[in-house]
Parts: structure tokens; C-alpha cells; sequence
């Protein structure tokens, strides 16, 4: 047995590299960091960035799972078909010991984390996988109500340049209604991976809602948003020339509460204003006011029914034509299309004041170090 393992083993390093390469970027992403303690040859090979940007091309998408406990601050990374056997587990107490850890962005296998405690914002950009980290520059404006701020993370086209959006704004709220009146300052800040700074870019219009994040899709961000007229429609923000365009809602001039989604490879809109239901929107042609259609109907476990103020995000269509809908970030719904009954999904977690989020992930190889004017910190 020795022998046929040896001789394997001598088969494989007198390939050229570049097969070798094409072969490991076909492995899933747990077993090629394996591969990284055969020798030091394959450690070379495995830290080579273009097996990095070929291994991403062919991983298989799947779902960050964020959960906090009193105790607890994990992050797990798993296939949608399987929550229960995470690929990797990681603490984020490791990170930072803020229990206010949130996932505001997903974008190749980067993720964007944000600490939301007032006293202390900062901002991630981790790659779970190499357990990798950068903390960014702390933005100066300070967040306090009534001001919001939101965030979003992409990376433009052809450049590879990762950037996170951040939008601050300080309003004027009627003390009656509790809507916004007047919004005296709004700014919009881009930092772009490896310059180590921010950069303004100008005013960031319409009122955003500090509970969304911006969704990244076909090299833009969104967000819904509303005019001070209470108008939704959806901003979306060019990360390529750094500027701001309206774009239409499927239903303008009737007040939401949802969030802006990707399914089926289709810009979505969850809507959740209905006591009974979720509608689930999707923009067929994408820019195309006309094409929005409304999808799903997907009706509410009987506890869920009922006046409502929890924003609610599409995950994903499964093969079996079950969604998965991420109900604020109390829980994770599984929704049989078959059926039409919606369930919670069992999430491993201890009953009490917790919190889960979920996102779509996609395993990378890439490494931090390639963006030299940041500190990249190991955990």
C-alpha cells in the first residue's frame, strides 16, 4: 500500500504545474487547504493567485450562517443542502469580542463584517477560509439616532476592485408619524480595497433604511429606498463611476417593507407589508420597469401571521423547488412550494436572545496580501 501511495504521490509532482493547478482547482475548498501541508512545492502551487481565481470559478456556491448567542459568535460556511455539517467553523470572539457582529456583504468569497456598537463602529473585510482579516479606517461621522447609516461591498468589472459603499445620513423626524421630514446631511463614502482610505463622492439621495444593506448584482448596488414623498423605489449605486441612478420599483407610489434580493440570476423584491403573506417580485429584464413579476405568493407560519415590521430576504430557490427566506435575523424559513406550508429550519441553536443571519457564499483561496497598503491581520 506504502508503495501505490508513493508512487502516486511521484505521478503527480512529475506533472507540469499547470495541470497540477487544474487539478486542485477542481477540489472543494476545505480539501485544497489540506493540500497546502503535502510538501513545500504544492504549499507554492496552492498560494499561486491564479489557482486562486480558477478555483473560484468552479466552487460551488453556498451560505455563510452567522449566529450569535450570549456566549457565542460563530460564523459557519455550508452547502445549502446541508446546514447541519458545516465545511468550516470559524469564532469571530477571535476577531472582535463585540457581540454586535453583523454580515453586511458577500462578494467572491470576501466578506464584509461590520460591529454595530455605537461606542466602537468598525469595519471588516475577512476571508473566512485563509482566516484573513483587514480592519478598514474608522469613518468619522458617528452614528446616533435619528441618523442611519447602511452599507454595501462589490467589486467592479474587468479592474477587480473590491469596494465598500458607505452612506450616512442625518434626518429630521416627525415626532407624530416617526417619518423622515428633512434630511439636512447625506453623504456617501467609497473605500477601495488596498488604498487604505475613504474617499467622498458626493451626496447619496433618497432616504435609506439603516436595517438594508446594499445588494450587489450586475456591477451595481441596490438598495429600496424611499423619497421624502414616502415613494418607494430603488437607488443604485454604479460601483464602476461611483454614482447614483433611480431605478424603478415594481409598484411605485405604495409604501413596502422588503429588501432587494438576487434570485434566479434576476434582481428580486421581498415584500412583506401583507398580514398573511410574503411576495416575492422578480425584474425579468433587468432595468426594465415593465418586467417586474410578481413570482412567489408564500403564505406565513400561523406565528408569523399578523401586523409586521421584520424585514425579510429571499436566500434561495433549492432543486426542489423549496425557498429559503432569512425572516430578519431571528430565523431561517423553509418554504415547500409543493405543500405551500412554511417551516423554521433547524438551525442547531439554543433557545434565548439570539440572532441568525445567512448569505450567500462562494469558497476563495484569495488572499489578503495581495492588496499591499492594508494590514492583514491572521486569526
Amino acid at each position: 500500500m506504502a508503495f501505490i501511495v508513493s508512487s502516486a504521490h511521484d505521478f503527480l509532482m512529475s506533472l507540469p504545474s499547470h495541470l497540477i493547478i487544474d487539478i486542485l482547482s477542481r477540489l472543494p475548498a476545505k480539501s485544497l487547504l489540506r493540500c497546502k501541508a503535502v510538501c513545500k512545492h504544492w504549499l507554492h502551487l496552492t498560494s499561486d493567485p491564479y489557482l486562486a481565481k480558477l478555483h473560484l470559478t468552479r466552487s460551488k456556491p453556498g451560505v455563510a450562517i452567522h449566529q450569535s448567542e450570549p456566549s457565542k459568535n460563530l460564523l459557519r460556511l455550508a452547502d445549502f443542502d446541508d446546514f447541519h455539517h458545516p465545511t468550516a467553523e470559524i469564532d469571530l470572539q477571535s476577531l472582535s469580542p463585540s457581540p454586535e457582529i453583523v454580515v453586511e456583504g458577500s462578494v467572491k468569497g470576501l466578506l464584509l463584517l461590520r460591529d454595530a456598537n455605537y461606542k466602537h463602529e468598525a469595519l471588516y473585510v475577512c476571508n473566512p477560509l485563509t482566516r484573513e482579516y483587514i480592519v478598514l479606517a474608522a469613518p468619522k461621522q458617528v452614528v446616533r439616532y435619528p441618523s442611519v447609516v447602511t452599507h454595501g461591498f462589490g467589486v467592479t468589472k474587468g479592474s477587480d476592485e473590491f469596494k465598500v459603499v458607505r452612506i450616512y445620513q442625518e434626518r429630521e423626524m416627525d415626532p407624530r408619524s416617526g417619518s423622515c421630514l428633512r434630511i439636512p446631511n447625506s453623504e456617501c463614502h467609497v473605500y477601495t480595497l488596498g488604498t487604505g482610505e475613504w474617499r467622498a463622492v458626493g451626496d447619496a439621495p433618497f432616504a435609506y433604511d439603516g436595517r438594508l444593506i446594499g445588494q450587489f448584482f450586475r456591477d451595481n448596488l441596490h438598495w429600496l429606498v424611499e423619497d421624502l414623498n414616502g415613494h418607494e423605489l430603488i437607488s443604485r449605486f454604479d460601483l464602476q463611476n461611483e454614482s447614483f441612478h433611480p431605478f424603478p420599483a415594481p409598484f411605485p407610489g405604495r409604501k413596502l417593507l422588503g429588501s432587494v434580493g438576487v434570485l434566479d440570476d434576476c434582481l428580486c423584491l421581498c415584500d412583506n407589508t401583507s398580514n398573511f403573506e410574503v411576495d416575492i417580485w422578480v425584474m425579468k429584464e433587468y432595468g426594465v420597469g415593465k418586467s417586474w413579476t410578481k413570482r412567489f405568493v408564500i403564505r406565513k407560519m400561523p406565528e408569523l401571521i399578523g401586523p409586521s415590521f421584520e424585514i425579510v430576504r429571499v436566500l434561495k430557490v433549492l432543486g426542489d423547488g423549496n425557498i429559503l427566506l432569512v425572516w430578519a435575523d431571528y430565523c431561517v424559513l423553509n418554504y415547500c412550494s409543493k405543500s405551500e406550508v412554511t417551516q423554521e429550519v433547524d438551525m442547531v441553536q439554543s433557545r434565548g436572545p439570539n440572532s441568525v443571519e445567512a448569505m450567500h457564499y462562494v469558497p476563495s483561496l484569495m488572499t489578503l496580501k495581495t492588496f499591499v497598503m492594508e494590514k492583514v491581520v491572521v486569526f
